[in-house]
C-alpha cells in the first residue's frame, strides 16, 4: 500500500526544502539587521564620546582662560588701586607742606610755592 505517489513526494520534499531555505534565508537577513543596528548605537555612541569630550575639553581651556583674564584684572585693579593711593598721599603731603609755608592768603605763586610743584 502506497500512501502518496512518488512525484507527490517529491513535490513535498522540494517544498519542504525551499521552506527551510526561506526560514534560513530570513533567518540570517534578521542577524544582519540586528548586527547593523548594533553597529549603528555603537558608532553613534562613540561619536558623541568623542564629541562630548571635546566640548568639554573647549569649555575647560576656555574657563582656564576666563580665570587667567579674571587674576591678571585683579593684579591691574591692585595696581591702580596702589597708585591712586600713592598719588592721594603724594597731593596730601604737597598740601600739608602748601599749608605750611608763611603768607598761605598771598595771590599768586611764590618761589617757595613754586617749588611744591611736581616737575
Amino acid at each position: 500500500m502506497q500512501l502518496i505517489s512518488k512525484p507527490l513526494a517529491i513535490a513535498l520534499a522540494t517544498g519542504a526544502l525551499l521552506l527551510a531555505a526561506a526560514s534560513l534565508g530570513y533567518l540570517t537577513i534578521r542577524e544582519i539587521h540586528a548586527m547593523t543596528d548594533e553597529a549603528a548605537t555603537t558608532s553613534k555612541q562613540l561619536s558623541d564620546a568623542t564629541w562630548t569630550a571635546r566640548i568639554e575639553k573647549a569649555n575647560a581651556e576656555a574657563n582656564q582662560r576666563i580665570a587667567d583674564q579674571a587674576k591678571v584684572v585683579i593684579q591691574i585693579q591692585a595696581d591702580a588701586a596702589d597708585r591712586v593711593n600713592a598719588a592721594s598721599q603724594q597731593l596730601e603731603e604737597v598740601r600739608k607742606r602748601n599749608a605750611a609755608l608763611p603768607h598761605g592768603d598771598d595771590i599768586g605763586l611764590s618761589a617757595d610755592r613754586v617749588r611744591l610743584l611736581p616737575d
